[in-house]
């Protein structure tokens, strides 16, 4: 087993950027290279004031930097260059007033995260092959059903309690996140782990906090954080790069048809398949303790960096193809 030590470096990000901010971009870019010329692509461009689903990737992770603890301040000024565009007297009272609305009607545990921090990922245990609200991990304000809220705000729907979404263009810079965070395998699937370090399935066996890892959050290896590894992409995608190499490739995929608020679940699934493939010769050992409880260390098996970088690729791909896909299904031509 083998941890790569070209990856030594990653650790986790403070704001916890799925894919980092560059696949976050990139998955914008492509939706926007898709819907050039469309009536969706209109659409886009009016609710973002000729701002692009790129630049807006992001918004959803800079709000993190709004701190409920200290009044709704923004405490992230200057960290994230991503961010910059929103760090205006406006910009910074937008992201509070969002924080504001959608901090606790989730009513969080003490244990657990502020609300719209929630909305960006889900638990499913890897024994399991599909989505379905009420496995353990699963939650009304997960990923899933924050991308059928924002969708449905784009539809001139009221969003479902405890999403509070101000307007469209608020829903669409939302959406476009949440979909890149639903095709990061991480972001939908965890590992539930006894105390021999054998993998259980939390919805069939008595099981407490501490046997999640967490999306990987609680699993490390000689190359840093499971999850940050997993958060990064590879040097080649990143900063634009590959936009239009993926953008070809996103064009060619054969999408699933579904009806709109059904679609996050096929997503889903598909993301607990990557999952299930990224953990496949992996082996589990105990650690030490951190944040998230119990602490495991993971074993990579070998040509784990071509995994990594043929899943990310394909998932990258996909991401930004169903971006579009929705979007050109609240706005037919």
């Amino acid at each position: 087993m083998i941890c790569l030590s070209m990856l030594t470096a990653a650790t986790i990000p403070q704001l916890s950027f799925a894919w980092g901010a560059d696949g976050h971009q990139t998955v914008g870019a492509i939706a926007d290279t898709l819907l050039t010329g469309t009536k969706a692509g209109a659409q886009v461009k009016k609710l973002l004031d000729d701002n692009t689903l790129e630049k807006m990737s992001v918004w959803a992770d800079c709000v993190k930097g709004i701190s409920p603890e200290k009044d709704f301040a923004y405490t992230s000024t200057g960290r994230y260059p991503e961010c910059a565009p929103f760090e205006t007297a406006n910009g910074i009272a937008a992201m509070a007033d969002y924080v504001k609305r959608n901090s606790d009607d989730c009513h969080p545990a003490a244990s657990e995260e502020t609300c719209h921090k929630q909305y960006h990922y889900a638990d499913v245990s890897l024994q399991h092959t599909h989505y379905q609200t009420g496995y353990v991990g699963t939650s009304d304000h997960d990923v899933v059903h924050a991308i059928r809220a924002a969708a449905m705000v784009l539809q001139d729907k009221p969003a479902p309690a405890p999403f509070n979404f101000k307007n469209k263009g608020e829903a669409l810079a939302l959406i476009t996140h949440y979909i890149g965070d639903i095709h990061q395998p991480l972001h939908v699937a965890s590992v539930f782990l006894d105390a021999n370090g054998q993998i259980i399935n939390p919805d069939d066996v008595a099981h407490n906090q501490n046997n999640n890892t967490v999306g990987g959050n609680a699993l490390q290896c000689p190359c840093g954080n499971f999850h940050a590894l997993w958060d990064d992409v590879p040097m080649l995608f990143k900063r634009g790069r590959m936009n239009a190499t993926l953008s070809k490739k996103a064009r060619t995929l054969a999408l699933t048809k579904a009806p709109i608020d059904q679609l996050p679940v096929v997503w889903a699934d598909d993301a607990i398949a990557d999952a299930r493939l990224i953990f496949a010769g992996t082996q589990f050992s105990k650690s030490t303790q951190n944040q998230f409880g119990n602490n495991w260390s993971i074993g990579l098996p070998l040509e784990y960096e071509k995994t990594m970088q043929n899943v990310k690729e394909d998932a990258l791909a996909r991401a930004g193809a169903h971006l579009a896909q929705i979007l050109q299904a609240i706005w037919p031509e």
